[in-house]
């Protein structure tokens, strides 16, 4: 599939069709969120499609795939926690080896997954939402638009802050080379590699490298033993009076989130004890859970 040649809504129907063939019980839930965003939806989700994640049959089959069993992965630990009420017992280590270094399982299932969710879970596209509203317009208008990504992922907000400016460049902190592989892989899908500069290391930041009018940090705090180290060490990457968008995933159990916060505020009174001042916020829920069953929660904040 070429992007040139097909548009968005030819681009998600042809995902459709590979979803209905992969796992039909999972149909509902895509039509659901055409319903609910409507167009800019329709437009965001089949760019990424075509330029990206289906510019060959096999790849599309491949992606859909690994999305399947990521979802079905993430509702049997989701089923387990709220047994347990608390996540497996393991430590950052532990969590590195068994899916940040390695890499069939990282581009099999757990990168797609996470690229595809940012579009198929309600929750995960209200944070895009939010960004797009409370983040990125004070970014158009700064003249310094250099950021750094701290645990970028798939590469996903990266790319759509080099996308929004010319201007914008830049940099990524990860330990997984798979992570920053599909991430470059994403970002030069759409011509901006050239203004992206990835790094390997722990992004535990002790020490700085330099600071950044802008940083990106999205769900990377529910990965640590220790967040409130790790956000003052982000604290000191942020240059006086920059903007920060933080976010972390709260009652949402999976292979590597190791710290458990049971609400949104305890992910702000930690960034709030980090130095950090809440500018904004939003809470988003991936469905409504039962009264006595907790369910996964998104909570982002835009910080100075």
């Amino acid at each position: 599939m070429n992007y040139e040649t097909v548009n968005s809504e030819t681009a998600l129907n042809h995902f459709e069709a590979k979803m209905g063939i992969a796992a039909p019980f999972m149909l509902p839930s895509l039509r659901r969120q055409r319903e609910t965003f409507g167009q800019q939806w329709v437009e965001q989700f089949g760019e990424t499609l075509a330029r990206f994640v289906a510019t060959t049959d096999d790849r599309l089959t491949t992606a859909v795939k690994g999305y399947v069993s990521f979802a079905l992965d993430g509702m049997r630990l989701q089923k387990k926690f709220e047994k347990t009420l608390q996540y497996d017992n393991k430590s950052y280590d532990d969590a590195a080896n068994a899916v940040y270094q390695n890499k069939e399982y990282m581009f099999g299932m757990y990168l797609p997954g996470i690229l595809l969710s940012h579009y198929l879970w309600p929750h995960h596209y209200r944070q895009f939402q939010f960004y797009q509203r409370s983040f990125l317009p004070n970014f158009l208008a700064a003249e310094d638009q250099a950021f750094c990504d701290i645990g970028p992922g798939t590469g996903f907000y990266s790319r759509q802050l080099l996308k929004a400016s010319p201007k914008a460049e830049g940099w990524a902190f990860d330990l997984s080379p798979s992570s920053l592989e599909y991430s470059e892989m994403q970002i030069a899908a759409f011509g901006a590699v050239d203004r992206w500069h990835k790094e390997l290391r722990d992004i535990v930041l002790r020490t700085p490298p330099r600071q950044w009018p802008f940083l990106v940090c999205i769900e990377v705090l529910e990965h640590l033993e220790d967040p409130l180290t790790f956000l003052k060490g982000l604290r000191k990457m942020l240059t006086p009076g920059g903007r920060g968008l933080i976010s972390a995933a709260v009652t949402a159990p999976n292979e590597d989130h190791i710290y458990l916060y049971n609400s949104a505020r305890e992910v702000r009174v930690q960034i709030e004890a980090a130095g950090f001042t809440v500018v904004d916020e939003q809470e988003d829920r991936a469905y409504a859970p039962k009264a006595s069953e907790p369910g996964p929660i998104n909570a982002a904040f835009v910080v100075t």
